[in-house]
């Protein structure tokens, strides 16, 4: 069954001398449960395409419909929820705070939701334990290595079971051992969970994890490979 769809997205970037396009009409489909790839150069539009099917970003023109129902119709508040309780996000530069320990920095998405603490801790300790995770629970990010802070960002946006996780070059940062290691964990996460997982990278290395493949130039989708 569709997830989400991409309908003729463009979006341009105007400044005050000049304006850039950086999607030119993008159509994408995604099928619940997919575990895809968007491969392109740096600049291609990748990350651009991933903010806008999260609704980081609005489209200049075109459509996201997530499940037949286009998401910007829907106002700030109600994308915001949307955002919360339906998208996963998982970005090159994790992110994490370091004050926090690798436990408090999953709890984080779940108390915004309104869960309670005692709910978000146990949550938040079976996620880590998912992605390999559960020995560092009381360890901050800048104890732990750049494959474990990773995948502690991937059990950050998994914790409110979300129907899709977005990634914007998780493994850019990462070794090859380190990079294989992380998107081992997502797929076996897809595979258990079901979780629609959409993955922008450059590195032709991870193309044997995915069901399909989305190939990005210049703003357009330029091929498709299943």
């Amino acid at each position: 069954m569709e997830l989400l769809r991409a309908e003729e997205l463009v979006k341009v970037y105007k400044t005050e001398s000049d304006e850039v396009v950086a999607l030119k009409g993008v159509n994408l489909s995604l099928r619940e449960g997919e575990f895809s790839l968007l491969m392109g150069a740096s600049g291609s539009g990748k990350s651009t395409l991933l903010h806008i099917l999260g609704t980081l970003d609005r489209p200049t023109s075109g459509r996201v419909l997530y499940r037949g129902k286009d998401l910007f119709e829907l106002n700030d508040r109600e994308l915001a929820l949307f955002r919360n309780r339906k998208v996963g996000f998982v970005f090159q530069f994790h992110y994490l705070i370091n004050e926090l320990t690798v436990l408090e920095n999953v709890m984080v998405p779940l108390l915004v939701a309104g869960v309670s603490e005692k709910a978000a801790r146990e949550r938040a300790k079976e996620v880590l334990k998912s992605v390999d995770l559960d020995h560092r629970l009381s360890h901050r990010p800048f104890e732990i290595s750049g494959g474990e802070r990773q995948r502690t960002a991937v059990a950050r946006a998994l914790v409110n079971e979300p129907e899709i996780v977005l990634a914007d070059e998780p493994t850019g940062n990462l070794d090859s051992q380190n990079a294989h290691s992380v998107i081992s964990t997502m797929k076996q996460l897809n595979r258990e969970t079901g979780t629609t997982f959409l993955i922008a990278t450059h590195n032709p290395e991870l193309e044997s994890y995915a069901d399909n493949v989305y190939f990005i130039k210049d703003g357009v989708i330029v091929n498709k490979t299943q």
